[in-house]
């Protein structure tokens, strides 16, 4: 990671900053430090990102921004929005433009802000002065036919000094909805908040890499069980339960409740075979009567480990964990159970339609369809479009049929996820195999 400088007063590149007032709505210090409150108590990363972003570029009116994250030296395109641009429901742009990442040097206006801990106020990045390390990339703006005028950039620092990564805002709009320049007022609000947003980044960060070490124990013992299948069933897990609530009414408040949740038991929903022996596990022919009831008990399992603890996070997670292998039409397993702490684990007739708990039911979509999809020791990957078929054909057997219909409208969402992540995961490979070279 970079090497942080002390924290100077923002850059500026034109205007009178200190003396500009907005001619815009802007945020209330009580709005802010009501903002703060509510997302401290977010538990999962990439909701709390989504979050912030949001919330900040209400704050300054902003019509689009992103969130770099900050790792192994590089700055990756985290969160991304942009209201002229994505009005797809499912938001698929949100993945296909997060695979970009930059390095953290002083070159771009991103790794400025990361090197320096400076903020940035660039009133039109066409026009930035002469003699300054940073210049600004207009490759996106050149793919999309987007035009970036004004930007406001802070750094995500801990009081510790740790670089968590970079906020940006991109175009503030003035009451006539015209492009206008950020304000001195706006980057003190925005410092202030990314202050304390750090700290809840961490917190995030560290309950997500403590689910996925989870992920990667149960690995151990079952090579289909990786972090990157599970991070890419929490991801279209998340946006088929938005489809869903949104096209049930859900409110705000719930919605992103639910997802918040969601995220990590979907991420956890296999982690149960870690109690599973990996020589059935592993093996590669038919599991004969006796392995095929051990590894269903991986169902139960998981719900051991968190049905009795009293958070949201908890529930959803032992929910997820035990039903995820039931089906629409009964034909599932476990089943109904009298108490999952049985001394003799006995499956009970099958669960059926709407007896399924909603995210155990959407988890299922997201986990056939990941793993149809995925390469496996024992199997090669399917075409996507085979894969769309098999969930079509499935639907009032195997799953609910409004979730299908639901997924199979957000075709171009999961290809966009599949592909993100499945870059991300080579691109960790090769990143591995270069260092286990050059340490060898």
């Amino acid at each position: 990671m970079a090497m942080l400088e002390s924290a100077e007063e923002p850059a500026f590149e034109s205007g009178p900053y200190g003396r500009r007032k907005t001619d815009r709505p802007c945020a209330t210090a009580e709005d802010m430090l009501r903002t703060i409150g509510d997302i401290y108590h977010i538990t999962d990363l990439d909701t709390l990102l989504e979050r912030i972003l949001t919330e900040t570029r209400r704050f300054v009116n902003a019509d689009a921004g992103t969130v770099y994250l900050a790792a192994k030296g590089q700055l990756f395109f985290n969160v991304v929005q942009n209201d002229t641009l994505f009005r797809d429901p499912h938001a698929k742009e949100k993945y296909v433009y997060s695979r970009a990442r930059l390095p953290i040097d002083r070159t771009s206006l991103a790794g400025y802000v990361a090197v320096t801990g400076q903020s940035l106020l660039i009133d039109d990045v066409y026009h930035i002065k002469s003699g300054v390390s940073y210049s600004f990339n207009p490759a996106f703006d050149r793919k999309t036919s987007y035009k970036t005028t004004s930007i406001l950039m802070v750094p995500i620092i801990t009081r510790n000094n740790v670089l968590m990564g970079v906020l940006q805002l991109i175009n503030a709009k003035g009451t006539d909805g015209r492009v206008v320049p950020f304000s001195m007022q706006d980057t003190l609000y925005i410092v202030q908040f990314a202050n304390y947003a750090a700290h809840a980044i961490e917190s995030a960060k560290l309950s997500r890499e403590m689910a996925l070490r989870m992920v990667e124990i149960a690995a151990l013992r079952d090579p289909s069980e990786t972090a990157a299948h599970a991070k890419r069933v929490s991801a279209l897990a998340v946006e088929l339960y938005t489809a869903w609530a949104k096209k049930h009414g859900a409110g705000l408040r719930e919605l992103r409740q639910t997802r918040d949740v969601l995220r990590i038991a979907a991420i956890l929903h296999d982690v149960g075979k870690v109690a599973i022996s990996d020589v059935i596990l592993k093996k590669r022919g038919k599991l004969d009567e006796r392995e095929t009831y051990h590894v269903r008990c991986h169902t139960v399992y998981g719900a051991r480990l968190f049905v009795n603890a009293n958070s949201p996070w908890d529930r959803a997670a032992s929910e997820v964990a035990l039903n995820h292998h039931e089906r629409w039409d009964g034909g599932g397993y476990p089943g109904r159970m009298a108490h999952v702490f049985s001394r003799e684990i006995t499956f009970g007739p099958g669960k059926k339609g709407e007896e399924i708990p909603l995210l155990a039911r959407v988890v299922s979509i997201a986990d056939v369809f990941d793993s149809l999809v995925s390469k496996r020791v024992y199997k090669h990957e399917w075409p996507e479009a085979e894969a769309f078929r098999y969930v079509r054909n499935h639907s009032g057997s195997l799953f609910d049929p409004e979730l299908v219909s639901l997924f199979l409208a957000m075709s171009d969402t999961a290809h966009a996820i599949e592909e993100r992540y499945k870059l991300a995961t080579g691109a960790k490979r090769a990143g591995d195999k270069a260092a286990a070279d050059k340490s060898g």
